[in-house]
This record gives structure tokens, C-alpha cells and sequence, in this order.
């Protein structure tokens, strides 16, 4: 029921109302859902062209590690190849070991100075004789006795190594350079020699964080966390300094997997990761959120242009329903107006769509309305006028009946034959064409009308002419308008044999084909001449008698036949026809044809 109700509600909105309930919602769902894709489209653009620029950032950092790397690597192999190294971790004398120490001591400040990532050196020879020599920026420093240095874990991964570079990561609780506690990155190094290749001792070069830290960091946003992992997964540097030294996994940032992969904890996070050739895992974090603060104000103008093409489509829906609309209101109060008798309406629509020849096809109704009412009335009137005619007229045949009544018998009386019958035929032609007032008579009742009325004529036009009828004894009853046929004889008498003097002969033929009555009226007179022939035959099919009367009352046919075909329209419809044949000097043959389905 509810269901119904609601259908029943929709069905009764005007149609306005109908369009823009369809048409809003359906505006509504375009434009939010075009005004969500395009922030989502602009957000994933603006976060794709941030994450880009953290990984060419991360790419630059990358890049620089394995700089700096490369740069140890090659400061070492330098170390590596002096013969005053080489001589100095395996010395002769003492006397030697001393000068080859002042001349390191030299060669490696002025290196240190030139290579401003590099801030400590450290000579281990594995000759116990042979101390260690400890060098900074600033010049000669102390370190930690080889003995002591033995125990560390960078001296067993330099060993593990071979004398293949070895980073790790010196806290400054280890005291490896004396009097400096900063947190290092160092490089570990077995140095061979050159010609027996044998293991002569270590040398040690260290990077402070700090310094690495603030040149990688430097920039960067408050809340962006920046993280140097080693191949070993042990953070080397990061923003925050409480993860330096940790496993990667410690961090609650990230977590690491089975194959060693590092991956994010929570998506709240946007990363970007570079990998340097030498072993750097760079990892760059920004918080999802701050850097979607960066979308507010695009996110603020997509909803205003959404909000303002959304209330622009409703005012457009609106005005395109009051466009639509505005001809079926106009047209709804012609039909109120045409209720009420107005028949003068017509709402003149242009164009050629729908609407418009829903109008046109309106305007031409109400005048075919208006005609036909106009045809009805004025036929109510006829048939009212001749009714009065027919009611008046009979007041005069009662006394023309008796009247010739009279008469006949007085000719009777004086032995007037030929007098007497002509009176009588007059008196029965009378009294059969008045038929008490019937619209139809039977074909008997109209073939004896004619039979009086062609002896008449003949007492009038001595051999003349003669008639003759045929029409089958199962056909007499059918029912026929009155004075039907009599006209058309009236003719031939009066048109057809006029300037005949004898052997004239009028032939009515009545017989059944089908389900239609054919009546046929032939006479062998003067004949129509052609051109005249087919105007009438054209006059006799059209339809609208009241009109070619008005149209073309000069050159219509004769008023018998025109009123013969109006009353069988009129009866009949189209259905019954009428149509003559004639050639001039030879006669004129006059074929009507009318339905026998119509009962009365």
C-alpha cells in the first residue's frame, strides 16, 4: 500500500516536478562524484609529485654516501700504497719508526684538511713495538691501545673483511679517540704488505654523525624523520637521535622482513627509499596528514566550484523544466477553456518537435470540433425545418386527397376514363410520396410511387415513351430511403427524353450482389456530353456536399442528385456510392449502390 501511495504521489506531481526529481538527484551524483575524483585525482598527483621529490632527495643523499665511501676507500688505498706507511707499521729501528710517524703525521693532516667529511685517523700497527698513531683535523691526538682495540667489534669485522673496507657505527662510550666522545661512523681496514701481502695492521677513519646528521637533515620539515641504514640493518644516522645505532626493526616506524626487506608499519606514513651502491639504505618519512594539509586548499575550492556547478544545474534544470512546461500549461488551459464552449481557442506553438505538433495536432482538432458541431447544428436545423415543412404540408394533401377524390369520382360518374385515371394516379403519387411522414419506405412502396407517377407522364406525353421494372419478389421489402429513386426517373423523363417524340424507354433494374443493393435507372435519351459528365461524377464523390455548395454553386450538378448522395452519406457513409454513365444520343445509365447491412 505504502508502495502504491507513493506511486500514486509521483503520478499526480506536475510534470515540472517530475523533471527536476529526476533531473537533481542524477546533477547531484555527477557533480560530487566528478568533484571526488577531481580532489582524488589532484591528491594522488600532488602526493606522486612529493614522494618524487623525496626520492630524488634520498637519491642525492644516496649519491653523496657513496661519494664519501668511495672517497675513505680511496683515501686508504692511498695509505695503503705510501712506502712511509708500510715502513712505519713494520719498522727497522726505532729511529726509523720515528721519522716515518712525523712524515705520516704530515701526509694524513694535509689529507684530513682537504677531505672535510673525514675527521679522525687511526694507524694500528700489529707489531706490538710499534704504538699507535692517532690524528684529527687539528693535528696529532691520542687513541686506545692496540691491546684494547683488539676487543672491539670493528677490529673482528676488519679481520672478517680481509682487507676489504669495514663500516660500523663508534659510540662514544668506546673511547677510541681520547678527549673526543661524539658518536662516529668509522671505516675499518686491515693494511697488507705490498709484497708478502701479509697483515701488517689497521687503519681506522671516522666520520662524526653529528656532522653527517645536519648536512642530510638541514630543510627538512619539522615532523619528517630521516633515516642512513647500513647493510647490516643498524641505523648509522637518523633526525631523531635515540634510533642511532638500533636495529631497523627497534624502530616503530618500520619493520623488517624475512628476506630483509624494510617496510612501514602504518600507512599514516609516506616514504621515500634509495639504496647507494656501496651498501646506504636511505629512508625518507613524511607524515600522510601534513602533507595532505598542503590539499586543504584545493580540497576547499573543489567543494565551492562542486557546490556552485550543482546550484548552476539546478537553476538551469529549473529553467529548461519551465521551457518544457510552459507550452503544456498554456495548452492545459485551452482545454479548460474548450471545456467550457470556447471553441475559438488555438494555441499556435512553433517549431516542429513533439510539442509543437501536439499543438498543431490540437489547434486542428478544436476547428474540426467546431465545424463538425457547426454541421451537426445546422443539420438538427434542417431536419427541424423540415419537419415543420412536412407537418404544414400535410394539412394541404388531406385536403388534396379529397379533393381529387372528388373529382375522380365525378369523372367516373361521366364516363371520363383517361380523366379518372389520371386523377387517381395523381391522388396515389401524392399519398405515396407523403408516406405518413416515414424517413424510409420499402422498395415496393418506392416502385409503385414511380409507377404512378410514369403513368401520369404518359397520359401527359402520349407514346412517348414507355417504362419497364425489374427487381426479384425477395427484394421488394427492403427498406430504402423514400424518394430515393423517384428523382432520378424524374430526370430521364424531364432531361433525358425531352426532345424525343416516341419510342423512349425508361428501365429500372434492381438486383442484390453481395451485401450491397444495386439500383440502376436507364433511359435511351439525349445523353450527357463528356467534360460535363465527369464534373458531375467528380461532384458525386466527394463528401462535404455543404461546402461545395458554398464553394462552387455555379458549377455543381442538379439539386436531385446532390440531395440523393447527401442523404446516403448521411445514411450510408462512404460505403454508398453513386455514379453515372452516359454517351451523347445514346442514353444515360444512373448505378446506385447501397450496404444491406444497416437495419431501420
Amino acid at each position: 500500500m505504502k508502495k502504491k501511495r507513493l506511486v500514486t504521489s509521483y503520478l499526480d506531481l506536475p510534470v515540472r516536478f517530475k523533471i527536476l526529481l529526476w533531473f537533481i538527484p542524477l546533477l547531484l551524483i555527477t557533480v560530487a562524484v566528478t568533484g571526488w575524483y577531481s580532489y582524488y585525482t589532484a591528491k594522488n598527483q600532488v602526493l606522486e609529485k612529493i614522494n618524487r621529490a623525496q626520492l630524488e632527495y634520498t637519491n642525492q643523499i644516496s649519491n653523496q654516501l657513496d661519494y664519501i665511501t668511495n672517497d675513505a676507500v680511496d683515501f686508504t688505498n692511498y695509505l695503503f700504497l705510501l712506502s712511509s706507511v708500510q715502513q712505519f707499521l713494520n719498522p727497522i729501528t726505532q729511529d726509523d719508526s720515528i721519522s716515518r710517524r712525523k712524515q705520516i703525521s704530515e701526509i694524513a693532516s694535509s689529507l684530513l684538511v682537504n677531505q672535510r667529511d673525514f675527521q679522525s685517523l687511526v694507524l694500528y700497527g700489529f707489531n706490538e713495538e710499534v704504538p699507535p698513531l692517532a690524528i684529527n683535523q687539528t693535528g696529532v691526538t691520542s687513541t686506545m691501545p692496540f691491546s684494547s682495540f683488539t676487543k672491539t667489534q670493528h677490529y673482528k669485522l676488519a679481520l672478517e673483511q680481509a682487507g676489504k673496507p669495514s663500516w660500523t657505527l663508534l659510540t662514544g662510550d668506546e673511547h677510541l679517540f681520547e678527549g673526543d666522545s661524539r658518536t662516529k661512523i668509522i671505516l675499518t681496514r686491515v693494511i697488507k704488505n705490498s709484497y708478502t701481502l701479509k697483515d701488517l695492521g689497521m687503519i681506522v677513519i671516522g666520520i662524526n654523525e653529528e656532522t653527517l646528521r645536519r648536512k642530510y637533515t638541514k630543510g627538512l620539515s619539522n615532523n619528517a624523520q630521516l633515516f642512513i641504514v647500513h647493510n647490516n640493518n643498524k641505523v648509522i644516522t637518523s633526525t631523531d637521535g635515540q634510533w642511532i645505532g638500533k636495529d631497523v626493526a627497534d624502530v616503530p616506524y618500520f619493520e623488517e622482513k624475512s628476506d630483509d626487506s624494510i617496510t612501514l608499519t602504518s600507512n599514516e606514513w609516506i616514504v621515500a627509499s634509495s639504496q647507494s651502491e656501496n651498501g646506504w639504505n636511505v629512508l625518507l618519512l613524511q607524515p600522510r596528514e601534513d602533507l595532505l594539509k598542503e590539499l586543504n586548499t584545493i580540497k576547499v575550492w573543489t567543494f565551492i566550484v562542486t557546490a556552485l556547478c550543482f546550484l548552476m544545474g539546478v537553476w538551469f534544470s529549473w529553467y529548461v523544466s519551465l521551457v518544457i512546461t510552459k507550452p503544456l500549461k498554456k495548452l492545459t488551459k485551452s482545454i479548460y477553456q474548450l471545456q467550457k464552449g470556447d471553441f475559438t481557442q488555438q494555441v499556435s506553438f512553433r517549431g516542429n518537435d513533439e510539442v509543437g505538433k501536439l499543438g498543431r495536432g490540437y489547434d486542428h482538432m478544436v476547428q474540426q470540433m467546431k465545424k463538425l458541431i457547426d454541421d451537426v447544428f445546422r443539420s438538427q436545423l434542417s431536419r427541424k425545418e423540415a419537419e415543420l415543412k412536412t407537418l404544414q404540408a400535410q394539412i394541404h394533401p388531406h385536403f388534396l386527397y379529397n379533393t381529387l377524390d372528388t373529382i375522380f369520382w365525378r369523372a367516373q360518374q361521366k364516363k371520363e376514363a383517361d380523366i379518372s385515371d389520371m386523377i387517381y394516379s395523381l391522388s396515389q403519387f401524392f399519398r405515396l410520396s407523403l408516406s405518413d411522414g416515414k424517413e424510409f419506405v420499402t422498395v415496393q412502396h418506392e416502385l409503385l410511387l414511380i409507377k404512378n407517377y410514369l403513368t401520369i407522364q404518359k397520359n401527359r406525353f402520349t407514346n412517348k415513351f414507355t417504362f419497364e421494372i425489374q427487381v426479384a419478389d425477395d427484394l421488394k421489402e427492403i427498406h430504402i430511403p423514400k424518394l430515393l429513386i423517384q428523382p432520378l426517373v424524374e430526370n430521364a423523363v424531364l432531361h433525358g427524353l425531352d426532345s424525343i417524340e416516341d419510342n423512349g424507354l425508361i428501365y429500372i433494374h434492381i438486383v442484390r450482389k453481395d451485401s450491397f443493393l444495386l439500383i440502376d435507372v436507364v433511359d435511351n435519351g439525349n445523353g450527357i456530353e463528356k467534360q460535363k459528365l465527369n464534373h458531375i461524377n467528380k461532384f458525386l464523390q466527394k463528401t462535404d456536399f455543404e461546402t461545395i455548395a458554398m464553394e462552387e454553386l455555379q458549377d455543381r450538378p442538379g439539386y436531385a442528385l446532390l440531395n440523393i448522395m447527401e442523404r446516403l452519406r448521411m445514411k450510408y457513409g462512404q460505403e454508398a456510392t453513386m455514379m453515372i454513365e452516359s454517351e451523347q444520343g445514346m442514353g444515360t445509365k444512373v448505378m446506385l449502390r447501397i450496404p444491406l447491412s444497416i437495419e431501420h
